[in-house]
């Protein structure tokens, strides 16, 4: 064999070795199954109900939350949200009443998973009673947090809620964590 027979053998070789390679890379990519579309169930108003928690400076407060949300445009949603809480702290007895309306932004919805963000503003009242005194103050209040809906059935999920409570009084804010969990209930087409 000739030196040069031994390069073309070589070269030969390789190009068989190569060929499938080049074959498989040519090859268009495998079809992906479509995203589901999400079901109209979504694109409706809904309403959640649920036990809600405040740590409302050193006092842990226990009470309810109830929201209602309405589309707005496109995947943004309107949204009131009206929650009570109650606890003692000091042997003082502590009340606050929360209205608050804003926006809710849904981000990457899964088949069953439904993230979203709120931001939310209003008015807050709390009461201190101390024996038979009490004291009422009302401000302005508002809340920014986080959540997700996890379906359960056609119209029905379990939510898990965290916000930053903020609150307006004596010159300055305060922000108190709040956790909310309950069940919501869409309106569908």
């Amino acid at each position: 064999m000739t030196k040069g027979q031994g390069g073309l053998r070589a070269l030969s070789v390789a190009a068989l070795l190569f060929l499938p390679a080049v074959a498989w890379a040519s090859k268009p990519p495998p079809r992906r199954p479509p995203v589901k579309p999400s079901p109209k169930s979504t694109t409706g108003p809904d309403v959640f109900v649920g036990y809600s928690f405040l740590r409302s400076g050193e006092a842990n407060m226990n009470g309810w939350a109830i929201a209602g949300s309405f589309p707005f445009r496109g995947s943004l949603r309107l949204v009131a949200d009206l929650s009570g809480h109650y606890g003692s702290f000091a042997d003082v007895d502590l009340k606050n009443l929360t209205f608050l309306a804003g926006v809710r932004l849904p981000w990457r919805e899964q088949e069953r998973l439904r993230p979203f963000a709120d931001l939310l503003i209003g008015g807050s009242r709390s009461t201190s009673t101390f024996d038979v005194i009490s004291s009422s103050t009302t401000a302005l209040g508002g809340a920014l947090g986080v959540g997700a809906d996890y379906d359960v059935s056609g119209r029905w999920a379990v939510r898990g809620q965290a916000q930053l409570h903020l609150l307006h009084s004596g010159g300055g804010w305060d922000a108190d964590p709040r956790l909310a969990a309950g069940v919501t209930y869409r309106f569908g087409r």
